[in-house]
Parts: C-alpha cells; sequence; structure tokens
C-alpha cells in the first residue's frame, strides 16, 4: 500500500512539473504582444527628443558599455526627426555663415533644390543614404543599434529606404587601402568605431558619389570622410554630432549635431521603397529614356558635373563626323583628364568650369595638336548629362557633342 502511495505521488508529481513546464515554455513562446508595437506610417503621435536626461539614466550592458539598443525583449527604436538640409542643425561654422561649399557645390546645390530636388533626389529613387542622412528623413523610418560584443562588431540597422544596414567594426582594424577604397566605393562607406568614455566614434571613409547628403541637394564627392559621436546621455535621448570633411566640394570639415528621441514601443518593419514606386516612370518619361532610371550608373554620377567618361561625335561639319571621347575627373582642385585616350592621346592641361553658367573650356595639347574645347552642360543633373559646344584642333574649326556614359 505505502509502495502504491508513493508511485502515485511520483506519478502526481510528474504531472505537475510537466505542467509548470508546459504553462512556462507556452508564456515564453507567447513573447511580446505585437499589438502594442508601433510602425511607421501608423498616425500616431511621434515622441520628440526629451532633454539629455529624459527618461532616466543611460542603461548598459554588462561589461558596462552604454546600451545604445534595446532594453525591452521585441521592441525599442530610436526615431529619426525631419531635417531637408543640414543648415538647420549646422553647429559648426556658426549657422549665419552657412555650410562651405566650394563655388561649383554651391552652384550644383542650388540647382537642384530650384530645378531637380522633387524629381532626382536619390533617396526617392530608394538608394541607401549615407551618413548622417538616415537620421534625419521624413516618415519616422526607425533606426536600431545591435552591439554584437563577442564579434567586435555593431550593426545598425536602418528601415528607409528599404531593409539597409551597416557594420561598424569594432576590432580595431584600418580602412582598406586607399586604392581598394577607390576602386570599390560604396553607398554608405566602410566604417569603423570605438568607444570614447560613454561615447560611440564612428570614422566612414570610402563613399560613392550615388548620393546627395540630403534631400535639399547638398554634393559630395569620393573624397568624403565622416566621423559620427553617437552618446546616449539617459535612457530616451541620443546624441549625434557627425563632422563632414569633403575637401572635393567643400572648403573646410564642418559639423551638425541633433537629438533622437528613443521610442520604447517602436520597432522597424518590413519597407520596401521599390515596391510601386512611380520615380523611376517618371524620370524615364521626363528623360526621354536617354539615361535609362535613375538607378543607372547612379553610384558614379552625382558628384562633381565634370566627372566621367563621356562619349561623342566633333566635326566640321555635319556630313563629317569623328568618334570624341573625353576622361574627366575632378580631383578637388582641378578638372584633369584625357582627350580621346589611346595612340593619339591628348591629356589636358587646364580645365576651367564656370558654375554660373555650367559652362566648361578645356585645352590640350601643344602646336598642330592642340585643342580646345568650349561646351555648355545640357541636362546638368541627368546621370547622362551631355557637354556640347565649339572646338578647334590646329587649324580645323567644328561643333563637338558628348555626353556622360558612366
Amino acid at each position: 500500500m505505502k509502495r502504491h502511495w508513493n508511485a502515485r505521488s511520483l506519478t502526481t508529481a510528474t504531472i505537475v512539473v510537466l505542467s509548470c513546464c508546459l504553462r512556462a515554455h507556452s508564456a515564453a513562446a507567447q513573447g511580446i504582444d505585437e499589438s502594442s508595437i508601433r510602425f511607421s506610417g501608423d498616425g500616431g503621435k511621434v515622441p520628440a527628443a526629451g532633454g539629455k536626461a529624459s527618461g532616466g539614466p543611460t542603461p548598459r550592458l554588462s561589461d558596462g558599455t552604454p546600451n545604445l539598443g534595446r532594453i525591452e525583449i521585441g521592441k525599442g527604436a530610436w526615431l529619426p526627426k525631419e531635417f531637408t538640409n543640414y543648415l538647420d542643425i549646422l553647429v559648426d561654422p556658426p549657422k549665419s555663415q552657412g555650410l562651405p561649399f566650394q563655388p561649383w557645390a554651391k552652384a550644383l546645390r542650388e540647382y537642384r533644390y530650384n530645378v531637380t530636388s522633387d524629381s532626382e533626389e536619390p533617396g526617392s529613387f530608394c538608394l541607401p543614404l549615407p551618413e548622417p542622412q538616415p537620421y534625419m528623413r521624413a516618415g519616422v523610418h526607425p533606426i536600431e543599434f545591435i552591439q554584437l560584443p563577442e564579434q567586435k562588431r555593431i550593426l545598425q540597422l536602418m528601415e528607409f529606404p528599404g531593409h539597409v544596414w551597416r557594420d561598424i567594426f569594432m576590432d580595431g582594424r584600418p580602412h582598406p587601402p586607399k586604392a581598394v577604397l577607390e576602386d570599390s566605393p560604396t553607398f554608405m562607406g566602410h566604417s569603423v568605431g570605438h568607444w570614447e568614455g560613454d561615447t560611440l566614434v564612428v570614422d566612414t571613409v570610402g563613399f560613392n558619389e550615388g548620393t546627395w547628403i540630403d534631400k535639399d541637394g547638398d554634393p559630395h564627392t569620393s573624397q568624403m570622410h565622416v566621423i559620427e559621436k553617437f552618446t546616449r546621455t539617459s535612457l530616451n535621448n541620443l546624441h549625434l554630432e557627425a563632422t563632414i570633411d569633403d575637401p572635393g566640394a567643400y572648403t573646410r570639415p564642418w559639423t551638425v549635431a541633433q537629438d533622437l528621441a528613443w521610442g520604447p514601443d517602436w520597432a522597424i518593419k518590413e519597407y520596401m521603397c521599390q515596391s510601386n514606386n512611380r520615380y523611376q516612370e517618371g524620370y524615364v518619361r521626363r528623360t526621354g529614356g536617354a539615361t535609362g532610371t535613375g538607378n543607372a550608373g547612379a553610384e558614379w554620377g552625382h558628384g562633381h558635373p565634370a566627372k566621367g567618361i563621356f562619349l561623342g561625335e566633333w566635326g566640321p561639319n555635319a556630313a563629317k563626323q569623328d568618334r570624341l571621347l573625353v576622361l574627366l575627373d575632378w580631383d578637388g582642385g582641378a578638372v584633369v583628364g584625357t582627350i580621346n585616350p589611346g595612340p593619339r592621346a591628348v591629356p589636358i592641361t587646364k580645365a576651367e568650369l564656370n558654375p554660373d553658367a555650367w559652362t566648361l573650356h578645356i585645352e590640350g595639347g601643344a602646336a598642330a595638336a592642340r585643342v580646345v574645347l568650349d561646351g555648355k552642360f545640357e541636362n546638368l543633373t541627368w546621370l547622362g548629362r551631355s557637354l556640347v559646344g565649339t572646338y578647334t584642333q590646329g587649324n580645323e574649326r567644328g561643333t563637338f557633342k558628348i555626353t556622360r556614359q558612366y
């Protein structure tokens, strides 16, 4: 009888234990109630940055490092605030001085802002945005930082323009050699980071020229170097300071700063900018198909206008036209390049861009081989823009038209 009672008791105990385990598993499996999560575009009120001490102390990881990400399972993200141009958040130089543009960059920015910003802004074609633009786009598309100390990297997730991310390498590696970066530049560059106290410092180089650095049309070149400083000053506040150093487009480095609000109930959703995007269709229609789509050759096309491979024809009259190939590059201080590369190549010895009229004067060679091109840009901000004008080659005079290929 006693033995029977023990067996029955063990059976009962086993059932109780299993029941508890099943209840615990069921609770774990349920996880967070997704009906409580907020997403971009839901129409609700978006929290504003609350200030340096908003919400309480800075959360930290087990090693004491500031936690730049979630403090609850399944939800929490940083919320960008809309600024269409960097002048709104400029701290150095003073706002009264404006951005320190080179003349061509200022003129190109004004042209884009007044003529093409509504139709040719690269972000509208779903192209990735260079730092620090992701923190100032409309629509409150959340941003997350996922710290992976065991892998010595930080993963940054950005909902806009369509499931993009970047690796911030924290293992002490240097950037790749300059030649490698120039050969394979990317939209978001190559980022390495380190901690300075409670501030994450991220150093990024290796950008291509496929983007504007803000929605209003500020340009950049492949020489751009960005240093970002992220400080989670409190539970609900992330302070960002970013210094842009681009000697190809600006006369000196400049710095912007802003605070991002923490959205404790927010999360990144699947957002595909490419889905039903009519900017491509409209762009092809406006350009008559001359430039393919808004993305065609984009990784090279939005920097200095006099940069690229230009192909076309020249000749003294319509009946006599020969092939003309001009390679142009911008080194940050001068336009350089070659006319008709090959056995009879003519190195460019002088090039002058007039950004007020968007004309380009080019000289190359000497004596009988001397070439002078005087042209004006057509369709300035198209990736397939053209240079049209007159030329002299020795004693011959005529007209030319060359169009950027990539």
